[in-house]
């Protein structure tokens, strides 16, 4: 999407947020008249646009733009809106936005933007020098008109700032126009594209008044509920594991801090405490699912098979699926199984010991060809703290707990994770240790892609239990295990071992897939020919 669309598209959209809320008047395009913080050509600049006058506005900002080039003048939008007195003299009236700039030279951490976009906020990520997560974009709606603060900004527009936590004071205040490079003092940086600010929707075009509602709605966020963030953001020290786990509900802060400081600071003694500490895994007394009746969050599943049948290529076609903002008329598919996408937000994990960097990227290119799985982190086998010293699996895996949203993480396979010999029960148990530690913290659902014996050829998902290497560790410590394998050109996949009542939703029977080369996929056969031998789970004795 060119500039001029972009440009367009934003004014648009602002200008029916200030209509919403009852507001007419004028906007104000401009150049600062100084050299600091955003240096021009030509300073001082003013442009005043009604909501009828959006195409002259876009005209004469893209006059001054340049196509990017230096020396230019990219200019500001001054988004609140003011009444004019006469030919030189406007009033400010109020806004029915929020918007604030984060601008730092430093690699931003995700929290950031989870946690902007967890209060309702529209957010997208400023590009500088090569780092594209340098910033961040910051933008939502009022459903009333909001007061004026300062000359620049209006009330809950700070909020927004401080909850962000990226320190430019200069900069913060400003509106950057999208997909516009703005030279600052600090250098130049390039704002987030109007879509970009948007990932749950596809926009392309100029934009319809429907989808602006839309947006309008979705990103719609109360004044109470936003200082009501900032308020706990601020309580709990701005620290983000701390916010993250206790959320925005002021009238716990101080009893969270409390117990929490009671407690030693550990979380795991904290939810010892009080009538919450004994509850169900879900609000409904059953299970959560990554992927309904197959992969439960905050447990361990063991992924094993025969060679041949796609354990990596399915393992890896979850994370991007898990990976991917989804728009509301998409249904992801795994396995047969739908992915619930309101439960994969945050970063996905894949530690891909075996495969190199060509084959994950080959895959890649199968599975996201349009480049959506935005939010997936590849990981190998060698890890290194902050400081650059050499730390292992474990070591790693805590500090991957620092970070906010982690619905899914694979490890493919077990065995090049292991301190020493697969054979060995304790080295085994203290890899589980880890994972399993992970997994009930972070609400995360864990696959361990694992092995079976050389030779192995089981006749059903049961039997893939008694084939699998190693230690008897990886059958006692995983909730499900799922067991693959192979019948001439057919790959059955099902339930070896499942610690979850069926009641719960989780599939019962083995079904029955066709390999597709092309796509890597496996697809089940139609009718009873996909599906056969429910589950039924070992007797005491077994």
């Amino acid at each position: 999407m060119d500039i001029a669309t972009q440009i367009g598209n934003e004014l648009r959209l602002i200008w029916k947020a200030h209509q919403r809320v009852g507001l007419s008047g004028k906007m104000c395009l401009y150049s600062i008249a100084t050299a600091y913080p955003w240096p021009s050509k030509n300073a001082g600049v003013k442009f005043w646009f009604g909501p009828d006058e959006i195409d002259k506005a876009v005209e004469f900002f893209t006059s001054q733009y340049n196509d990017g080039k230096l020396p230019n003048t990219p200019l500001l939008l001054n988004p609140m809106v003011h009444k004019q007195i006469n030919d030189t003299e406007y009033e400010m009236v109020g806004s029915g936005i929020y918007w604030a700039s984060g601008l730092t030279v430093a690699n931003i951490s995700p929290d950031k933007i989870v946690r902007l976009r967890n209060v309702g906020a529209a957010a997208g990520f400023m590009f500088r020098a090569g780092n594209a997560q340098s910033g961040l974009k910051m933008l939502a709606f009022s459903d009333t008109v909001l007061k004026i603060e300062g000359d620049k900004t209006v009330t809950g527009c700070q909020a927004f700032y401080n909850l962000a936590d990226i320190k430019g004071d200069d900069y913060w205040p400003y509106y950057l126009l999208s997909g516009v490079s703005y030279l600052s003092n600090a250098g130049i940086y390039v704002a987030p594209a109007f879509a970009d600010m948007f990932p749950e929707k596809k926009i392309e075009g100029k934009i319809t008044d429907e989808l602006m509602d839309e947006l309008i709605k979705a990103h719609t966020v109360d004044l109470p509920v936003l200082k009501d963030a900032e308020t706990c953001w601020e309580g709990y020290d701005r620290h983000a594991t701390l916010y993250t786990r206790f959320g925005n509900d002021v009238k716990k802060l101080n009893e969270n801090l409390t117990f929490y400081n009671y407690c030693a600071r550990d979380f795991q003694l904290f939810d010892s405490i009080g009538p919450d500490s004994i509850k169900s895994e879900s609000k409904d007394g059953g299970f959560e699912f990554l992927v309904h009746g197959l992969i439960p969050r905050g447990s361990i599943v063991l992924m094993a098979g025969t060679g041949g049948t796609g354990k990596s290529s399915l393992a890896h076609k979850l994370c991007c699926l898990a990976a991917t903002d989804w728009r509301d008329d998409e249904q992801p598919m795994w396995l047969g199984q739908p992915l619930n996408k309101e439960l994969s937000k945050g970063i996905c994990i894949y530690f891909s010991g075996e495969d190199g960097p060509a084959i994950i990227s080959a895959r890649n290119e199968i599975f996201d060809p349009e480049k959506r799985a935005g939010r997936l982190m590849f990981q190998r086998t060698h890890f290194t703290n902050p400081k650059g010293d050499e730390v292992n699996f474990a070591e790693f895996l805590g500090r991957l707990k620092n970070m906010p949203e982690v619905p899914l993480l694979v490890v493919d396979p077990a065995r090049k994770y292991l301190t020493g010999d697969e054979d060995d029960s304790a080295v085994v148990s203290e890899f589980f240790e880890a994972i399993e530690k992970f997994a009930h913290e972070r609400n995360s659902a864990v696959i361990v892609v694992h092995h079976l014996s050389k030779g192995a050829k089981p006749k059903s998902a049961r039997d893939v239990l008694d084939e699998l290497r190693g230690s008897q560790v990886f059958i006692d410590r995983p909730r499900v295990v799922i067991g693959m394998f192979r019948e001439g050109p057919k790959t059955i996949v099902g339930l070896g071992k499942c610690n979850i009542p069926p009641s719960l939703g989780m599939v019962t029977e083995e079904r029955v897939f066709a390999h597709n080369p092309q796509t890597l996929d496996l697809i089940q056969l139609p009718g009873k020919e996909g599906v056969r031998n429910a589950y039924v789970a070992p007797t005491p004795e077994e």
